[in-house]
């Protein structure tokens, strides 16, 4: 009982097949707004939209453009941040460390400009915005692709995780977040794979002795489904 109602708050926390295709042509129209620019090009997605772990609420649009200018990464997210101003003059667009950040269409996008050398190697922005910083991609999506391929769950188990993170205040990165599972689970044998079982796991694994106990507890709670799922969101931080 109590998986089928962790696994409903699952789907109330993911996009539909609608947002999803809202996402993408917001998407294709930043794209072609910032490929017109001189000095960008050639962008790519990254984060949770790639890996499809993204959760409502909590999780941003990741995408990189590749910044083919001479200026630092301050006037690189300078120039990026004017040309986004002028296209969607009625948005709020504010500048971070390392990227632009902007809800277009109510969608949370997170824009970051990259280089590449002549050997292919990829750097962002410091958070000092003097300079570069490399940075690699493709390990952590391989590592949840290959996870989603051992059973689809640890793509719930994942959500979850961020919901409670979230919610709770525990302050771990969403991709760290991500790391951790595949560290926990992606070579190691699994016994069940039950979501509530994995949850445990995860908690009895991470140091989280704590949150292992009280959600021990509600495993093991016989209450009817009402009180089950108000004792459950009590838990997630969700209601």
């Amino acid at each position: 009982m109590l998986d089928t109602i962790i696994k409903d708050t699952v789907v109330s926390v993911t996009y539909n097949q609608a947002e999803l295709s809202n996402i993408a042509t917001t998407l294709s129209n930043l794209k072609n707004i910032i490929n017109g620019q001189p000095d960008y090009r050639e962008p790519f997605l990254g984060g949770s939209y790639k890996r499809a772990t993204m959760v409502k609420g909590i999780s941003d649009v990741d995408v990189y453009f590749r910044y083919t200018g001479t200026g630092n990464p301050q006037s690189s997210l300078a120039t990026l941040k004017s040309c986004l101003s002028k296209s969607y003059p009625s948005t709020t667009i504010k500048q971070d460390k390392p990227s632009i950040l902007a809800d277009f269409n109510k969608i949370p996008i997170n824009i970051t400009p990259y280089k590449e050398d002549a050997f292919g190697n990829l750097s962002i922005p410091d958070k000092y915005l003097l300079n570069w910083q490399s940075i690699s991609f493709g390990e952590l999506e391989n590592d949840i692709v290959a996870l989603r391929q051992k059973n689809s769950v640890f793509i719930d188990l994942i959500k979850v995780l961020k919901m409670w993170n979230k919610n709770n205040n525990k302050e771990i990165k969403n991709f760290e977040i991500e790391k951790r599972v595949c560290s926990l689970f992606l070579t190691n044998h699994v016994s069940s794979y039950s979501i509530s079982d994995l949850i445990y796991t995860f908690f009895a694994n991470n140091g989280y002795q704590t949150d292992a106990n009280k959600f021990f507890s509600l495993m093991k709670n016989n209450s009817n489904t009402a009180t089950l799922k108000m004792e459950w969101l009590k838990f997630i931080g969700k209601n």
